[in-house]
């Protein structure tokens, strides 16, 4: 990371992070150039703070096709930001807010349907601020539904502004 003065270090913040963001742009490999895709994500931290994601969606396309191929990626979350403008009209610099966290692992399809089920509520707690035991999902679609768990190796997380004086 060039700007250490940004890295996020805190565990409880970089959760804050992650509790406040809901995209996550996950990377996948082609043979030609790195697959992109934006989905709604959920998460969680064992007792030694490592980092599990989950993601959803239909249960074929082009992202669980690479992932069959290659489950290594990349992602990227961050709090969608905030376009920073100074207090002093005269200044002529602007700056953006944001925080965010990037990192890879390992994808990989679910087929285990209590881990699916726990997947969606994870994914539906995270998106909704509500708890897991509120959310029944149902059998039906369970069947359907494609999860996708990324076993996180590695991530650092970057925050920029928000509490700096010379801006509004």
């Amino acid at each position: 990371m060039r700007r250490k003065d940004r890295e996020v270090t805190d565990i409880d913040e970089i959760k804050q992070i992650l509790q406040d963001s809901h995209v996550i742009h996950s990377g996948f490999r082609t043979a030609d150039y790195p697959y992109v895709v934006p989905t709604n994500f959920g998460y969680e931290f064992d007792d030694d703070d490592h980092l599990t994601l989950y993601i959803h969606g239909a249960p074929v396309g082009r992202k669980r096709e690479l992932i069959k191929e290659d489950g290594r990626m990349g992602f990227e979350i961050d709090d969608g930001g905030q376009l920073m403008v100074p207090k002093d009209p005269k200044q002529n610099t602007l700056s953006f807010a944001y925080r965010s966290v990037m990192g890879y692992g390992d994808a990989e399809l679910v087929d285990d349907p209590a881990v699916k089920r726990h997947a969606l509520q994870v994914v539906l707690a995270h998106e909704t601020g509500q708890q897991l035991s509120e959310f029944t999902v149902p059998d039906k679609t369970i069947a359907y539904v494609g999860i996708i768990k990324i076993t996180v190796e590695e991530f650092t997380a970057k925050a920029h502004g928000g509490d700096d004086p010379d801006f509004e």
